[in-house]
Formats: structure tokens, C-alpha cells, sequence
């Protein structure tokens, strides 16, 4: 399985090409694009299928990019589309980064445990433990330097989700949690940033330490709620291309969200080989180690590298009122592989957890 991971990623990285030229990305100057096939794999979407199309202008100067403007489309075989437009300027004027993006998503069987245990769930079906959802998004985001390294971020968030259970004596039809209705929803988001990060995309040095709170109404005034959010970051150089890089995030929520704007935790970008959304409730805790080596230089003048991570991941839904208990943990570990190219990464990992292993092939750092 592992083999395969590597086989295919690194048929994506091979996918393009040019010479030499060792350079970092930002030191590049004038148009560069990129349009990697989205060949992806999930252990919970299925095979995925798709395009993404990336231009990046370089101006030698701005890191990691002048402007990026990218547009995809990613269909799944386990019925999960996730459809964007985005743009990101982090100079959109001096010392201020704006980022546009509109989203569309769907999923024919997003998961829903309703807090039940591992020996509860065994006895439901596909159909009962899921649910369809679809909604169109839209989201900004801005970020002001003030007096470097402290950031300024405020952003916010336009959705309408339309959600069907997948079984009338399903998870989702017996609790009736709220928000199993849909509906509209609007959030605004502010947050205090201390960032010595080197480059935002692909840190391999610096910190982030983030204070956030974000505000959310909706489904005519049935939804009305905040979630405060601690996010660290740490980023190490150790040396012959390897970086030490870990994340701690703790979130709390105070008031009624709908279960799909809930914290969760499983999937790609928390806690690799555990279910996507296992967990759903109040309050979270993840923390992600990672060992990073940049790689190969497959194709220098294109910045095109091939690298591996070794990874582990540990976390925890609980109660707004309590604290994490000591049998509530889930983990996760692994081996992955990265393609570095331009400013585009694609990654893939694979994640163990107890008994259950689970495989991702998709972009970007998990941060």
C-alpha cells in the first residue's frame, strides 16, 4: 500500500517539467503557471478525479508569490465534489494580504456518528452512519501586518448547506441534532497573529501563534455561535533539507452551532487514519509532529522536488464544560510524500490508526 502512495505521487511530480536552476520560487521573477491532473485518493471519498489550474506572477521580491490565481474542479467516486475559484494576493497593497475564494461542495456520504462508540456503530450500514450535503461558499480573508511580526486577520463566510439523511432509521434521523435541517449561515472571523514564518505556503523556519474568535448566525436565528481558538505553529531548520515542524490547536464554542459547523476531528487535516468526521462536539484539542525533508531536485528550473514526511498526530473531542480525559484520545501515524513545485504541494499520506488505515493524496501542507 505504502509503495502504491509513492508510486503515485510521484507520478504527479513527473507529470511536468524543465531544467535548471537553483534559485528559491520567490527570487523568480514574471508569470509562472502550473496544472497538475487531481489524481486523488481517499480512504474516505474514494478515488478522486480532477484539474487544478495555478498562476503564480513572481516580482522577485514578494514571498511566496506576487499573486496566485487558481480555479478546480474534483469530482470523486464516492460522490464528493469540491469545486473553487481562488485568489490570493499577499501584496494586495503594502503591507496587507487579501485572499478570494468561492467554493462549491457536495458529499453523498458525509459521516455522522452522533457520539456513539466504535461497538454502537458497528451494527449501522453506510446509509445509516451518513448523510448528503451540498452548499455553495464564499470566503475572505485579510490580514494586515502591523508592527512586524504581529498580523491583523479578519475575514468572513456566506454558506447554505441543503443536508438528507441517507436512511430514514439512520444516525442522523433517530438523534435529530440541530441543524439537520440545513440552512443558511454567516460567520465573521478576527484573529491576532504573531508570524516569524518564513513563507506561509511552506514554512521551514519561524513561528505562528494565533488568538481567533469567530461569530456565527443563521437557519433563521436557530444557529448562534462562537468558537475561540488557540492555533502554534512551530517551524525548525534542522539541516540537509530537513525541517521539524508541529501544531497545537485547542478550540472551544459557546452557544448553538449546527452539528456541521461543529469541531471535528479525523481525516486529512487532523488526525491522518482516523474516520473523517468521527468526532463532532464543543470543544477539540490536535496536535501534529512532523519530520520534514524537502528531497530530490527532480527539475530545477521548474523548482520541482520530490520529498518525504514521517508524521503523528494525536487528538480529542469534549465537552465545552469539562476537560479532556485520558481514554478520549485518538492517534494517528505515518509516512508521507511530498511534491514541491513552484509554489503548488502536493502530498500524500499514509495513516494508521488503531486497526483502521486510511490514505490521502491531496495539496498543501496539513499546515
Amino acid at each position: 500500500m505504502l509503495n502504491r502512495v509513492l508510486n503515485t505521487a510521484a507520478a504527479l511530480a513527473f507529470a511536468w517539467a524543465c531544467p535548471s536552476d537553483a534559485r528559491p520560487v520567490h527570487e523568480t521573477v514574471g508569470w509562472r503557471p502550473t496544472a497538475v491532473p487531481l489524481l486523488n485518493f481517499s480512504s474516505d471519498d474514494g478515488t478522486g478525479y480532477g484539474l487544478r489550474a495555478n498562476l503564480f506572477e513572481y516580482d522577485g521580491q514578494s514571498v511566496p508569490y506576487r499573486r496566485k490565481y487558481s480555479a478546480q474542479v474534483f469530482i470523486s467516486t464516492k460522490g464528493k465534489w469540491v469545486h473553487r475559484v481562488l485568489v490570493d494576493t499577499p501584496e494586495f497593497r503594502p503591507g496587507q494580504r487579501l485572499e478570494v475564494e468561492l467554493v462549491y461542495e457536495k458529499e453523498d456520504f458525509a459521516n455522522y456518528y452522533g457520539g456513539l462508540s466504535d461497538e454502537d456503530i458497528a451494527g449501522y450500514s453506510r446509509d445509516q452512519r451518513t448523510f448528503r450535503q451540498a452548499f455553495p461558499e464564499l470566503k475572505v480573508k485579510w490580514i494586515r501586518t502591523l508592527r512586524f511580526p504581529w498580523r491583523l486577520r479578519i475575514g468572513g463566510r456566506l454558506s447554505h448547506n441543503d443536508i438528507d439523511p441517507n436512511a430514514a432509521d439512520g444516525i442522523l434521523s433517530a438523534l435529530d441534532p440541530l441543524g439537520a435541517d440545513g440552512g443558511a449561515f454567516a460567520q465573521i472571523v478576527g484573529s491576532l497573529r504573531y508570524d516569524t514564518r518564513d513563507n506561509y505556503n511552506n514554512a521551514t523556519s519561524g513561528v505562528l501563534e494565533e488568538l481567533l474568535v469567530d461569530f456565527g448566525v443563521g437557519g433563521g436565528g436557530d444557529y448562534r455561535g462562537t468558537t475561540l481558538s488557540f492555533d502554534h505553529r512551530h517551524f525548525y531548520t534542522l539541516g540537509y533539507g530537513l525541517v521539524a515542524a508541529d501544531r497545537l490547536r485547542v478550540n472551544w464554542t459557546v452557544g448553538d452551532l449546527p452539528f456541521y459547523e461543529e469541531l471535528d476531528m479525523g481525516g486529512s487535516g487532523t488526525v491522518r487514519g482516523v474516520a473523517s468526521a468521527r468526532d463532532r462536539g464543543e470543544a477539540r484539542i490536535v496536535f501534529n509532529g512532523e519530520l520534514r525533508w524537502r528531497g530530490l531536485s527532480v527539475w530545477r528550473r521548474q523548482h520541482l522536488y520530490l520529498g518525504l514526511v514521517a508524521f503523528g498526530d494525536i487528538g480529542q473531542i469534549f465537552a465545552r464544560d469539562a476537560l479532556p480525559t485520558s481514554d478520549g484520545w485518538r492517534g494517528g501515524s505515518g509516512l508521507g510524500l511530498r511534491c514541491h513545485w513552484q509554489s503548488t504541494i502536493v502530498r500524500a499520506d499514509y495513516g494508521t490508526s488503531g486497526g483502521r488505515r486510511a490514505l490521502y493524496i491531496t495539496f498543501s501542507q496539513v499546515f
